[in-house]
């Protein structure tokens, strides 16, 4: 089954859908470079966008 993640950035309302976690957070990665290059991925951060993936 797939994993989603919906940006946890206050009004941002990008969707990443992939197959694993791991794919997941690394597509987010590349998100907030793109779109919130002003957030630091930090370990809070990285569990937060964890804690707020679910299965698509």
């Amino acid at each position: 089954m797939s994993q989603q993640l919906h940006c946890v950035v206050e009004g941002c309302d990008a969707s990443i859908t992939e197959e694993t976690e791991e794919e997941v957070l690394e597509a987010a990665e590349e998100h907030a470079a793109e779109a919130h290059p002003d957030l630091e991925l930090d370990e809070e951060t990285v569990e937060t966008i964890k804690q707020h993936i679910e299965e698509a």
